[in-house]
């Protein structure tokens, strides 16, 4: 005889974090490499990616053993204390950055490395404005959400105030062109700011945007925009934040996105990729 729990929907007792649309059918009872296998034994590719963090593929078998030796020897621990591989990780991450980034804050998720990028920020300049792209993707929890635009915003309310929205250079679709037709974002970006200085209380701290747009369409930014977009931040005494949780660590051709443009940020924030959707995720 079935449990009568199977035949209750799962929406009866759960919310879905962005409050759009149901779960997907069926319970899934574990995955392995690039596939989840379901209860009733379905084995379905993950073209999820695990939310984009599996990148190893699921169960990996050295992460597997790396994750079941760890937790039967230390698992957790109050934060002013240290572990040796914490140290080893932090010394073999900041080992694959340039100058001046060789300091690492381990968190937990990808939005809470945009609240602790942007709170630094703000600590920094003594400000609290904060300009992002107008189809960004950069959280659900309060400072990264109110610097998303590309969902989540409808419903709730007055957003926090400082927050500005910048054009998206989009190539494929440009809002601004050349007398070719072509996408003119120099121009655009400067339109972009010129808007932003007219709202501004004087008080810019921080620009936070995704190297490649992610929810906002997979665009890409042109060649030369991110060293023109950090001249116009540094120009106001801003910190460019850049929000790698989806393009960093390899998955872009080099090590970290901002590399093609040869430009370093002041903040980087990377997300669960680096743990193959496991805890910790860097800022």
């Amino acid at each position: 005889m079935l449990d009568d729990a199977a035949h209750i929907a799962p929406e009866h007792h759960l919310v879905r974090y962005s409050g759009r649309g149901t779960f997907s059918p069926g319970i899934i009872a574990r995955a392995e490499g690039s596939s989840v296998f379901t209860e009733d034994g379905r084995e379905l590719l993950d073209f999820t990616s695990g939310q984009m963090s599996a990148i190893l593929g699921h169960a990996h078998p050295a992460i597997v053993a790396t994750v079941r030796e760890q937790v039967g020897r230390l698992d957790h621990l109050y934060s002013g204390m240290l572990s040796r591989p914490v140290l080893d990780l932090a010394r073999r991450l900041t080992g694959t950055l340039p100058e001046p980034l060789q300091k690492v804050m381990f968190l937990t998720t990808g939005a809470e490395a945009n609240e602790a990028a942007l709170r630094m920020a703000k600590l920094v300049t003594g400000r609290h404005e904060v300009v992002s792209f107008a189809r960004s993707w950069h959280g659900m929890t309060q400072a990264a959400a109110n610097a998303t635009y590309s969902a989540g915003r409808a419903g709730y309310g007055p957003a926090a105030p400082g927050n500005f929205a910048l054009p998206v250079p989009d190539r494929f679709r440009p809002g601004i062109v050349d007398a070719d037709g072509n996408l003119d974002w120099r121009r655009q970006l400067d339109l972009g700011f010129e808007l932003i200085d007219a709202q501004s209380v004087g008080s810019l701290a921080a620009c936070l945007i995704e190297p490649v747009l992610s929810s906002g369409g997979v665009i890409e930014l042109p060649l030369g925009y991110l060293a023109a977009l950090r001249d116009k931040c540094h120009e106001r005494g801003m910190l460019l934040i850049l929000d790698e949780a989806q393009t960093g660590l390899c998955r872009t051709g080099d090590w970290y996105a901002f590399e093609h443009d040869g430009v370093v940020p002041d903040i980087l924030t990377l997300s669960k990729t680096l743990g193959a959707g496991l805890p910790s995720r860097p800022c």
